[in-house]
């Protein structure tokens, strides 16, 4: 199922989503000229096995330098592949405007990074010593979508559901929508762990990330965001 976009008005020019999607695009396409792709993920993207300590009493040997605090940052700008790229791009152009809309640009901007920071922390958390790196902006979209479940739960969502080769439209209503996808993704942060228990490879998909930024966002929302303004009144 995948979203086109919501049945939700905005009243201000998204500006903040079109540059985080400009962002994305950009880097997404240095990516595609570096010598050693595999390298240069590695070296920005959230390595869980480079904090050991993150959530002990000496936490401070692990972001006291540069070089462990950036990729808690540069991760959610990197990609594994072009799909990777056009999935997180489409939810954050669905889901994005509408939240920008209620929490303002700058506060905006200001949740969607803390969802990111609070999705790597997660993944951290629960893929200790994991020696994969997490990368993708799908923690702070999560986020997005966590404030957007909070924020419109009465909204529907326009998506397709690809049936064979007949594409299905339909209006989802927001909470089913957003509930069924955040329970994807507790099922499969639960098999993935489940995985592990076993010494079994994974299929290596930030789940957790998913969940920790959708919690923050939710978080934020309840807590931060401004009132919908009252619909307009025909004169």
């Amino acid at each position: 199922m995948f979203p086109l976009k919501t049945t939700e008005k905005v009243n201000s020019w998204p500006v903040v989503t079109w540059l985080l999607i400009a962002i994305n695009v950009f880097v997404f396409t240095q990516q595609l000229t570096v010598d050693d792709p595999s390298a240069f993920i590695r070296r920005w993207g959230l390595v869980p096995a480079n904090y050991p300590h993150l959530f002990s009493s000496s936490a401070h040997t692990d972001l006291m330098s540069l070089d462990h605090l950036l990729p808690f940052v540069t991760c959610m700008f990197l990609h594994g592949g072009l799909w990777h790229l056009l999935g997180n791009m489409l939810s954050l152009f669905v889901f994005g405007p509408n939240v920008e809309d209620r929490f303002g640009h700058i506060g905006f901007l200001i949740v969607y990074m803390a969802c990111g920071l609070a999705a790597g922390i997660t993944q951290i958390a629960f893929s200790a010593g994991a020696d994969i790196p997490t990368v993708g902006a799908s923690g702070a979209i999560a986020g997005v979508m966590g404030a957007f479940f909070v924020m419109y739960p009465k909204a529907r969502v326009v998506s397709v559901i690809p049936i064979i080769v007949i594409p299905l439209i339909v209006r989802v209503p927001a909470f089913f929508y957003l509930l069924f996808w955040i329970g994807m993704n507790v099922i499969n942060a639960l098999k993935e762990m489940q995985l592990s228990m076993n010494d079994t490879e994974s299929a290596g998909v930030a789940w957790w990330a998913h969940i920790g930024g959708f919690a923050i966002g939710m978080i934020y929302a309840a807590i931060l965001a401004k009132k919908k303004p009252p619909p307009e009144r025909d004169s």
